[in-house]
């Protein structure tokens, strides 16, 4: 009993791999697994060492600390054997570390034949063993080999000084996102503070941003909020040069429910310069989400995006299912409807289910009402009142179920782009569309040239 109490604490768990060895148990409660053997440097013979299957250092306790060892043989005790016989060669020791590799004890295999080096610098198949290889008259260690393949130690591990750098940069940003986001909070509190000045002075501040790496932290603290802050984050953004703000204002009308906040983000989006914001909104037409898709489109046609026109006709009329909750229209169940969970004497409650539909799994309950009784013949079926020619067993609704529903979007955004860019309007015909498209459609409209007045 002792001894199956004391295996309930603390151990060393090793890998299913390791060799086997002793279970040593420890006082207090703990076991470890390894092989006690004399410690060389203990005068008064009173501390031993424990060799581990893995790991190159043993454990130093005193003899007392040890309160029982339960053998398991295993390739420690040979390797005991072997130590203490060991001669005090470079050959002896390598021969010990070959005799650990081919044993499933490669820590102690590396502890030998670091040692046969240190009693032969030159022994080249220790050196070997250990990953070294020669290069222009001498040996190099694997980390040497690293270094002159231009790599470089960076917070534990081997990196490129390219990696380093990335490293490094991405810790100052963080640094500086943080920085950010506190200034922009106490922004913020004026922004919403009840205080005109206060409110004045925080847009300010505000505006007045202009630094690109504060793009992600206003968009982080100022993006959840109501629509007059989003307002400004919008005009905010807009003053802000760079790619960075040009994504975060895209990113800002796509999800933008309110038509007037997506009014606000169109002026700053006219104003960003190159090809970004219209290919990463024509981009957005993929997207599942068909608000999604209108809001792309509705940003596209008033930016006069007229390249954009062919995407905007593949997405004109979209197809997409999705799992819905349908009215059953007829009773669950004849006889006992599920597991009873609940009676009170007028009505019974049952756990329904489980309902599958695609990718779908779900239970419910259904409540049954005017039940008097149970039946225990049919499994706990309610028994109600009928219509007053005895009691009778009824079914109850299983409310709505989960049934995979396609459906077609005549997408009105899409259409109002449509219109605007090309003059045109087909309605949802689409092949009308295409039609015209490949006869008449210029992707890169030019004004015609006035001519010179006298």
């Amino acid at each position: 009993m002792r001894c199956a109490a004391l295996v309930v604490g603390m151990s060393v768990v090793l890998p299913s791999s390791s060799a086997r060895a002793d279970v040593i148990v420890l006082k207090g409660g703990g076991q470890v697994q390894g092989k006690v053997i004399a410690d060389p440097t203990s005068k008064k013979g009173d501390r031993v060492q424990v060799v581990l299957p893995r790991g190159k250092t043993p454990l130093n306790l005193r003899k007392d600390q040890i309160l029982e060892i339960l053998p398991k043989p295993g390739p420690l005790d040979e390797y005991a054997a072997r130590r203490e016989k060991l001669a005090p060669t470079a050959r002896a020791d390598y021969e010990l570390g070959a005799w650990c590799d081919a044993h499933r004890l490669p820590d102690l295999a590396q502890v030998h034949f670091e040692a046969a080096l240190r009693r032969d610098p030159e022994f080249a198949e220790a050196r070997t063993k250990l990953g070294h290889v020669a290069k222009d008259g001498r040996w190099l260690t694997p980390d040497e080999q690293r270094r002159e393949a231009g790599m470089v130690l960076h917070r534990g591990k081997w990196v490129t000084e390219d990696e380093k750098a990335r490293e490094d940069e991405q810790a100052q940003e963080s640094a500086g996102s943080a920085s950010w986001t506190r200034r922009i909070k106490i922004i913020l509190q004026g922004l919403v503070s009840e205080s005109a000045d206060r409110r004045r002075e925080a847009e300010d501040q505000l505006m007045e941003l202009k630094d690109p790496e504060a793009v992600g932290p206003l968009v982080k603290v100022l993006g959840g909020q109501d629509a007059d802050v989003r307002i400004l984050l919008a005009r905010a953004l807009g003053a802000i040069p760079g790619d960075p703000a040009s994504k975060a204002l895209v990113d800002m009308v796509l999800r933008e429910p309110e038509d007037h906040v997506r009014a606000s983000i169109l002026e700053p989006l006219r104003r960003r310069e190159g090809n970004l914001v219209p290919s990463r909104l024509t981009r957005a037409l993929k997207s599942p989400d068909v608000r999604v898709i209108n809001r792309a489109a509705w940003a596209l046609g008033n930016l006069d995006a007229f390249a954009s026109v062919p995407r905007l006709l593949d997405v004109l009329i979209t197809v997409e299912q999705r799992v819905e909750l349908v009215p059953s229209g007829g009773p669950a169940y004849s006889g006992p409807p599920g597991a009873l969970m609940a009676f009170n004497g007028s009505s019974a409650a049952y756990l329904t289910g489980p309902v599958v539909g695609p990718g779908v799994a779900a239970f419910g309950a259904t409540v049954v009402p005017n039940t008097f009784a149970l039946d225990p013949f049919n499994g706990g079926a309610p028994i109600t009142f009928g219509d007053g020619m005895g009691p009778r067993f009824v079914g109850a609704d299983k409310g709505p179920q989960p049934q995979l529903m396609t459906f077609t979007s005549q997408n009105v955004e899409v259409l109002a782009a449509l219109n605007r860019l090309t003059g045109q309007d087909f309605g949802y015909d689409v092949d009308a569309w295409r039609a015209w498209v490949s006869r008449s459609f210029n992707p890169k409209p030019v004004p015609d040239r006035k001519a010179p007045q006298p």
